[in-house]
């Protein structure tokens, strides 16, 4: 059974939750050099469209502006922690664009996570849009 985030210890949450945040912060800034220490090398992304963009196509596009997020907004985040491994998931509001066209306002989000060299990393993440929530 996982541990999650609402009953595990403060101590064994808050480095993830705080890795979640820089996450949302540099995305939100288009802070590529954030992210890149951020993500894995391997990192994959796929999108609420179905689409899937490795860490550098990530990073790509927001140094381009193809992708511009305006704000996110975390409504809920539940942590399962395996060790050195974790997985998020939750819920989001956020605001923004890619290629022009906007993004969807809602999403569920899934994302692993792994420690290495002392830092939680991102490995991968899932977004499908969602209706009110």
């Amino acid at each position: 059974m996982p541990d999650r985030g609402r009953n595990m210890r403060g101590d064994a949450v808050r480095p993830i939750l705080e890795m979640q945040h820089r996450w949302v912060e540099a995305l939100v800034n288009a802070d590529t050099a954030a992210l890149d220490a951020l993500l894995v090398d391997s990192y994959v992304d796929t999108d609420e469209s179905g689409s899937r963009f490795d860490k550098p196509g990530i990073l790509a596009a927001l140094k381009s502006g193809d992708l511009k997020l305006t704000s996110i907004t975390l409504l809920q985040t539940d942590v399962h922690r395996y060790g050195d491994a974790a997985v998020l998931t939750g819920a989001s509001a956020q605001t923004g664009a890619f290629q022009g066209q906007p993004i969807a306002p809602k999403i569920l989000f899934t994302a692993t996570l792994v420690f290495q060299n002392g830092r939680w990393k991102a490995v991968a993440a899932h977004r499908t849009a969602i209706g009110d929530y």
